[in-house]
């Protein structure tokens, strides 16, 4: 997938918003001479005991601006120490609070007691007085994104911190709308946000609500202001986030919010992890030489490492490990028998020597029973076209969505009997790794394989990046749900899908390029490398099958092509730079004797979409934000089709 989709909604999660306590504003923190990977590293090994395991940090375009190259390297570096630290990270690039005036170099020293007396806007006003400046910031902007937007260690990009805050008001709009082409236009595979402040802004919230991958808001007031807020956010079919809470003195409590959290599933970025030179442990409002307060403002930690208060911490670690993991089942084989492992409430059952069982749900009505196929043989790799096609990729484990896309359309009912006919469905790769609910899904995929072959229907289901990922031991982008299910399980990760497992062995037949009538169905595409070697299509999945669990160093040289950048798993030059030649694709097309290809992968659209004039059909649409399509082919027409079964026409062929 395009699209680097945070999953927090698994388990419990939070963070906090940082700055090191050495530094008093985001220049501090950036500038060469004040960076301090030292705290930052010790600081952030505070936050990873309690459990947290994100932060928010505001970036600013001066320190960008006086050393470009200075300043991405020491973003690299912060990176790798949250890394080591196993945090995620959420940059913010522009703010409206606080300080207006600002310059390189070295910063004033903080007003004893008074709450963010340094903290700095970015651009603030100055951006009104030099209307250059608007060009500058686009090229900061695009040269961050540019450089780590495909970086996994990056979670999301808040675009601007509280627009029209501190009197600001509708001057905020051209940055605002400007941050926002800017970012779309790299094309980075995080999402981007801009949080909600302030519910009287309707503008600016509906603005930032569309304009977002993923809604985040802020709330320092009490615990019936948190609970409208979520209500009213949730369910818009995008996940949510609370990127700043957390105010003592307002009824905004790790003890009071966490639980509220904790119930909408939703993870919590509270505000400030060390009282320093930030001074935010104080309260808005001083003038200057006030004592340290009794109750903290915000904040966690001294700058010694010891607690504000213990109790909290106590707090936090239980917040972050309150995971319920319901998980599985796994099927295993162990001299001549099989083991059925689940997962349900954090409990490990196994039963032996089964034939059939039942995947199952806490929700009535979902569960569906597997019949174990016994020998697994690998499909044929081309097919004559049936009547009915049926199309999808990059489900990654949203078990709902996909159901719900076969229910609409009648591939399936509800009780999951193939009414499909002699139709196929295709599923264009990705089973793993972000969603909540991969084995179910590849389970069903499973059982649905059977039900369809009675009915003189089919499955076809071509392998993706991360399917290959998992089988192979990369496990960057596996739902941390998952690596827990492990350890509860006493077992690594690796052996959920290895070759003595039922699902492992499944996997291990399925092929990485198909071709339907004229159609070739694959994950990534077909890279000018791949069609230099003149493979023929029952080849390449011949000499990439035996690698598919294999480390890439073990790849022999002359079969590298196969799982380099520009494999058929990983390959996006249809769409981004780049890109293939409409020659390219044509040597491509006759090559293969096909007239147009399908894949996944890549989101460019939020729908089913065609491209170098139909040649190339994209399927891979953002189903973690619930924006579910498919492809449908019916005879000579092809349509995109919803969730709800609603058919539109993409093209259709001349007879």
């Amino acid at each position: 997938m395009l699209l680097l989709l945070i999953t927090v909604k698994s388990m419990a999660q939070s963070g906090a918003n940082f700055i090191p306590s050495s530094a008093s504003n985001q220049l501090e923190m950036w500038q060469k001479e004040t960076f301090d990977p030292k705290t930052i590293d010790k600081e952030l090994g505070w936050a990873q005991e309690i459990g947290m395991t994100m932060m928010r940090v505001y970036l600013h375009h001066v320190a960008w601006q006086q050393d470009p190259k200075g300043f991405k390297e020491r973003l690299n570096e912060y990176l790798g120490i949250a890394e080591r630290h196993h945090i995620k990270t959420i940059f913010v690039f522009f703010d409206d609070c606080w300080k207006d005036s600002y310059q390189a170099g070295k910063q004033p020293e903080p007003i004893l007691s008074v709450h963010n007396s340094q903290w700095l806007k970015d651009p603030g006003s100055r951006i009104d007085r030099e209307p250059k400046l608007m060009d500058t910031l686009e090229v900061y902007v695009k040269d961050v994104m540019r450089v780590f937007g495909r970086d996994n260690r990056i979670m999301l990009w808040d675009l601007y911190n509280e627009p029209g805050h501190f009197k600001h008001g509708d001057k905020s709009w051209p940055l605002l709308k400007n941050v926002v082409k800017w970012a779309r236009s790299v094309n980075a595979v995080q999402p981007v946000t801009i949080g909600l402040w302030n519910p009287e802004f309707k503008a600016f919230n509906k603005f930032q609500i569309e304009n977002s991958d993923v809604i985040t808001f802020h709330n320092y007031r009490d615990t019936s202001a948190l609970k409208q807020a979520l209500d009213t956010l949730t369910g818009r079919g995008k996940q949510v986030i609370c990127t700043e809470y957390m105010k003592r003195p307002e009824g905004s409590t790790f003890k009071d919010c966490l639980p509220i959290f904790k119930r909408y599933q939703t993870a919590a970025i509270n505000w400030g992890l060390v009282a320093g030179r930030s001074q935010t442990n104080y309260p808005q409002g001083n003038k200057g030489g006030e004592p340290e307060p009794e109750l903290w403002y915000h904040d966690i930690f001294r700058k010694d490492g010891s607690p504000f208060n213990k109790e909290e911490i106590k707090i936090i670690k239980a917040y972050n490990k309150t995971a319920v993991i319901d998980d599985g089942p796994y099927v295993f084989y162990k001299n001549g028998k099989n083991f059925i492992y689940r997962i349900v409430n954090n409990k490990v059952t196994t039963i032996s020597d089964q034939k059939n069982f039942k995947v199952t749900f806490k929700e009535p009505g979902k569960d569906f029973e597997v019949k174990l196929q016994g020998e697994l043989k690998t499909g044929p790799v081309d097919y004559p076209m049936p009547e009915k096609l049926f199309v999808l990729s990059d489900i990654e484990g949203e078990f709902n969505a996909f159901r719900s896309l076969l229910l609409a359309s009648h591939i399936i009912d509800e009780q999951y009997n193939w009414t499909f006919g002699k139709g196929h469905l295709v599923i264009c790769g990705d089973l793993f790794d972000r969603g909540l609910q991969v084995p179910e899904y590849i389970w069903l995929l499973y059982s649905l394989e059977q039900k369809a072959k009675a009915k003189r229907g089919y499955v076809h289901v071509v392998l993706g990046n991360h399917d290959v990922m998992n089988l192979s031991g990369d496990f960057r982008y596996v739902q941390p749900k998952y690596l827990e299910s492990a350890k509860l399980m006493g077992m690594d990760y690796k052996d959920f899908y290895a070759k003595d497992t039922e699902l492992g062995r499944w996997l291990r037949s399925k092929n990485t390029l198909e071709k339907i009538g004229g159609l070739l169905f694959l994950h990534g595409g077909i890279s000018p490398e791949i069609n230099k070697q003149k493979w023929t299509l029952e080849q390449i999945n011949v000499l990439a099958r035996p690698y598919y669990d294999q480390k890439k160093a073990t790849v022999p040289d002359s079969l590298k092509v196969l799982f380099a950048k520009d494999a058929l798993f990983w390959y996006r030059g249809y769409f981004v730079e780049p890109k293939i030649t409409h020659a390219q694709l044509q040597e491509t097309l006759d090559h293969f004797k096909a007239k147009r290809i399908v894949v996944g992968h890549t989101i460019v659209a939020d729908t089913v979409s065609t491209h170098f004039d139909g040649k190339v059909i994209a399927v891979d649409v953002n189903e973690h934000e619930g924006k579910s399509n498919a492809l449908l082919i019916e005879g000579q027409k092809y349509y995109r089709v919803n969730e709800r079964g609603e058919k539109q026409l993409l093209l259709e062929d001349k007879k």
